[in-house]
Order: C-alpha cells, then sequence, then structure tokens
C-alpha cells in the first residue's frame, strides 16, 4: 500500500515485476489507522523535513487470516528493511 495514485503504484509493480496491484491510500486513511503516516503540521514548516510530511513510514505487516497483527516493523523513507527471513519465519509459522 502506498500513499501514491493508482498510475504511480501501478508503474512501480510494473517495474518491480509484480504481478499483483499495489493498492492505494491517496485519502491517507489506512497509513493514518496503522500509525505510518507522518501527519505532524510542524512538518510542513520546517524546510529539512517538509519532504515527508504526509508521507508514509516505510511499514511491514503481517495480517494473519483473522485480522490480527503478527508481525509490525517501521522505518524512516528509504531506510532500513527488515531482512526477507524474518518476514518469512511469521509467515511459516501462520501456516
Amino acid at each position: 500500500m502506498s500513499v501514491d495514485f493508482n498510475d504511480a503504484n501501478k508503474a512501480w509493480a510494473e517495474k518491480l515485476g509484480l504481478t499483483y496491484p499495489l493498492l492505494s491510500d491517496a485519502r491517507r486513511q489506512m497509513t493514518k489507522a496503522y500509525g505510518v503516516l507522518f501527519d505532524d503540521p510542524k512538518m510542513a514548516e520546517d524546510p529539512q523535513r517538509i519532504f515527508a510530511y504526509l508521507r508514509a513510514k516505510r511499514a511491514w505487516f503481517v495480517i494473519d487470516k483473522q485480522g490480527v497483527i503478527r508481525y509490525v516493523k517501521t522505518s524512516e523513507p528509504r531506510e532500513w528493511q527488515p531482512p526477507n527471513d524474518e518476514i518469512l519465519k511469521v509467515l511459516s509459522e501462520l501456516k
């Protein structure tokens, strides 16, 4: 999911070779609900931070079939991302 519009998500998915659609949260409802939206208005006043205002943190969620969040990792945009084996371990435990 991204706060970008559908066309941008489609282009990104094609670039990555994904065979499934990426979801758009242009209204920022889900990113806000999951606590990963940079929505502090003070950011808009700071030239060093305005680029991130109303953007989403980089986040990974594993949600089981019952809708329970089983794994969460967040980071600033373009920073650390969890190792794939960490996420794969959580997914294998859900089987």
